[in-house]
């Protein structure tokens, strides 16, 4: 029904234009607001690896709303897609807190 609240479909959009060389920050940001406008009730997405071509690889972390991992109450959907850039690998992890009804 809505892609934006599916985390692998989210993962998979950001590993594709991380692929074609656009900005780590603006992809994010922009599927934060993505799957909060969606509907969703909180969004974390971390990037690891050797982000924008670095030397050093990092981590970083984009968030917006609640993402309880602590209970079995909340509907949390997690993917972890591998994104295969020009300098190595980026892993990508969703987490996606949707609307528990």
């Amino acid at each position: 029904k809505e892609p934006n609240l599916n985390a692998y479909l989210v993962a998979q959009n950001i590993a594709d234009q991380l692929v074609r060389r656009m900005m780590h920050k603006r992809v994010c940001n922009q599927a934060v607001d993505r799957v909060i406008s969606a509907g969703a009730r909180g969004v974390r997405i971390i990037l690891a690896g050797r982000i924008g071509g670095a030397e050093i690889a990092r981590r970083e972390k984009y968030q917006s709303g609640t993402v309880p991992l602590s209970t079995i109450r909340e509907e949390v959907d997690f993917a972890a897609v591998p994104a295969l850039t020009k300098s190595g690998y980026v892993g990508i992890k969703v987490w996606i807190c949707r609307k528990s009804s």
